[in-house]
């Protein structure tokens, strides 16, 4: 039996599309989200004012920008979804490893609540991402010049 070249082709393009969906959300969510947390010294969140949301809103629009790219050119919708939400979670590893690393070189202690705020924040980030994924591959469905992986 002859392996397929085309389908081994479309599986490197479906990383690739992995890939270029992590880097993109990563370049859209880390400048917001070091802004947050360096607003005039301290994390806005802190702050009396909401301003906080706005770089929040920012680094969600990333999430869902990076699960489009990566799902954008899958076949069938579960794929697009899949494809998203492992952009989204490969993001949010990256992200809680960097705050990991900051608090260590700060010498700031992670409470319960930071955790499960990090918990929370990554399964929400995941779901961003893969709802990015399928909005991305429903409406490159409508297209219909897109070829699929």
């Amino acid at each position: 039996m002859a392996r397929d070249p085309r389908g081994r082709a479309l599986r490197a393009l479906g990383r690739g599309r992995w890939l270029l969906g992590l880097v993109a959300c990563l370049a859209v969510s880390v400048p917001a989200l070091t802004l947050e947390e360096d607003w005039h010294g301290r994390p806005m969140i802190d702050q009396p004012s909401h301003l906080f949301v706005l770089p929040l809103l920012v680094a969600a629009a990333g999430f869902c920008l990076g699960g489009g790219i990566a799902g954008q050119r899958a076949a069938r919708f579960a794929a697009a979804l899949w494809h998203g939400a492992v952009v989204g979670a490969a993001a949010s590893v990256v992200l809680v490893a960097a705050d990991v690393l900051r608090r260590s070189a700060h010498h700031e202690r992670l409470s319960a609540p930071v955790g499960r705020l990090w918990l929370e924040t990554a399964v929400l980030a995941t779901v961003l991402a893969a709802l990015g994924g399928a909005l991305a591959q429903l409406w490159s469905a409508d297209q219909g010049s897109v070829p699929r992986a």
